[in-house]
């Protein structure tokens, strides 16, 4: 499944898309749109074309291509830029993108379990020869949050009808509610007792952050990769451990295949004294990341929405969805 956008939104990352395959000699007319979250990616053999704007977009994609680079020469699990394409972020308008070698996958979903292997490679490093910034995701929320406060004037219209419309209250009330969650927060998260060593993590290792490359054969598979690499920090490495228990306990995940994971990787976040803390900055972090660009985006729009009320009313028990 595709993400649903509006044809104004559509259109503009139509162009440009263009214009980046313009740059790097690709014909655009066989690219599809295969997610749009807080990057816009598109596949266009040979290669995966990642579009990204905002204020801390072009620093991000430079970062991410020299944390690429490294990763590649230390031989990690993780997706490779694209070969033969400028090694700098690619340029169009306000918009910046990155290219990717295409990897073919082999038949079906990933599982936690996937993810077990690369992560421990990756968690093996302490450090990149790449300058990386701590962990620190509350900054990032505030930041999503001070952009919804400050957008165009038919964004911020249409972002205050949705809020009246979806969860009756103004969206200064919503912003001003999530701020607060923040600070409260934060202020958690200085009392964990972190269990395992800081040091380099991945920042958002979740399944649809894992491929499956498939080999020779039909039903072959590969050693699994990591891509989306834009969080690569320096942290505790707890925190690429939640997302697998959070599908488990907030998306209605297979109890099993979590387990297996645990199993693999060798540590269970959910019997843990830091869980709840990290469980709530998970979940500020899947309601603040898409809060600024919801325009021209119905369905991600539908289910922010619903997490939002879920959190609001702290029913644990809501099953929340995947954007898609």
């Amino acid at each position: 499944m595709t993400t649903a956008l509006s044809d104004a939104v559509a259109s503009e990352l139509h162009e440009h898309l263009r214009d980046v395959c313009s740059q790097i000699g690709v014909d655009p007319a066989g690219a599809r749109l295969v997610k749009y979250t807080m990057n816009a990616v598109f596949v266009a053999p040979p290669f995966v074309i990642r579009l990204a704007a905002g204020s801390q977009a072009a620093a991000l994609a430079s970062r991410v291509v020299s944390v690429a680079g490294c990763l590649e020469r230390l031989g990690m699990p993780t997706v490779r830029l694209a070969s033969g394409v400028s090694s700098r972020p690619i340029l169009s308008g306000e918009w910046v993108a990155t290219a990717w070698e295409f990897v073919p996958t082999a038949g079906g979903e990933p599982k936690p379990v996937d993810l077990a292997a690369p992560l421990s490679a990756l968690h093996s490093l302490d450090r990149l020869d790449v300058a990386l910034p701590d962990w620190s995701p509350i900054e990032k929320f505030r930041r999503r949050l001070g952009s919804a406060a400050t957008l165009p004037p038919e964004e911020a219209a249409e972002l205050e009808h949705w809020s009246r419309t979806e969860l009756q209250v103004p969206v200064a009330d919503l912003l001003r509610d999530l701020h607060l969650r923040c600070d409260v927060v934060e202020e958690d998260l200085d009392r964990v007792a972190w269990r395992l060593p800081p040091g380099v993590i991945h920042g958002d290792a979740h399944t649809g952050n894992i491929l499956l490359p498939s080999g020779h054969g039909r039903s072959t598979r590969l050693a699994p990769l990591l891509c989306d690499l834009d969080g690569i920090c320096i942290g505790p490495r707890e925190w690429d451990l939640v997302p697998t228990a959070h599908g488990a306990t907030r998306f209605g995940r297979s109890w099993a295949d979590y387990q297996s994971f645990v199993e693999a990787y060798g540590v269970d976040l959910t019997d843990w004294s830091g869980w709840p803390i990290l469980r709530r900055v998970r979940e500020l972090q899947l309601v603040t990341s898409t809060i600024d660009t919801l325009a021209g985006r119905p369905e991600v729009a539908r289910e922010l929405a619903r997490r939002l009320r879920s959190l609001f009313a702290n029913d644990l028990d809501a099953t929340w969805r995947r954007y898609r």
